[in-house]
């Protein structure tokens, strides 16, 4: 079976699950497939793929990953719903140079959505050596609509967090954010959740830039690239 006689769907799950990896192009990820399973890729076989055959095949192709990551590639690849993270308001962290961070997705555990349209914020408390999720905020639609402005609305839900990750924004909208103390980050749509978790840990361990060591008390990591307001 060929790669261009993939359904759409499965072959967005396999790009998605190749992100998933560590340096995994599609094309390799592909091979790795049919090492296991053999040249018929479809959702049956890949139902019936055990997570050890996968890491061996990976370690084969030479392709090194930690358990999360991997757990992560077959979970898209089966197309298999985790149950959705429970957040712990009670959690704190006892780091002073930790950072409240939101992540607008629909998705619990991928990037997915738009800043005008995710149904939800997922809350983080984010030090160099812990992540936490302390909240999830819906959006409440009768109250968005009863305010002058959705966009202002979405930023006082998440007003006590300093960083917003997000597939897509408008520059008016990211402005907005921005006059409350907010920076967005623009994410790849389908990036996991605790890949973005494990690189803003990297740069708080290091060397963190000016806005960002300032919210924390003590500046962006990725610009954003604004889109054209539709």
């Amino acid at each position: 079976m060929s790669q261009s006689t993939l359904t759409r769907e499965l072959a967005l799950r396999i790009g998605l699950a190749a992100r998933a990896l560590p340096d995994t192009p599609p094309k390799l990820f592909i091979s790795v497939l049919r090492a296991c399973i053999g040249t018929a890729l479809n959702d049956k076989n890949l139902a019936e793929l055990g997570k050890a055959q996968f890491q061996q095949a990976l370690n084969n192709f030479g392709i090194v990953a930690d358990a999360d990551s991997i757990r992560e590639s077959l979970r898209i690849l089966q197309n298999s719903e985790e149950p959705a993270p429970i957040a712990d308001p009670c959690q704190t962290i006892a780091s002073a140079s930790s950072i409240r961070i939101a992540i607008g997705s629909d998705d619990p555990q991928l990037i997915s959505g738009h800043f005008g349209s995710c149904r939800q914020f997922l809350i983080y408390q984010i030090a160099a050596d812990d992540a936490r999720l302390v909240d999830v905020r819906s959006i409440d639609s009768d109250a968005q609509r009863q305010h002058d402005d959705k966009n202002v609305y979405r930023a006082e839900l998440i007003a006590d967090c300093r960083v917003l990750y997000i597939a897509s924004i408008g520059g008016p909208a990211a402005a907005k954010l921005i006059k409350y103390g907010i920076h967005p980050v623009k994410a790849d749509q389908g990036e996991a959740i605790t890949q973005i978790i494990k690189q803003l840990q990297i740069v708080l361990a290091h060397a963190p830039p000016p806005w960002l060591a300032k919210s924390m008390g003590i500046q962006p990591v990725q610009r954003v690239c604004f889109e054209q307001e539709s």
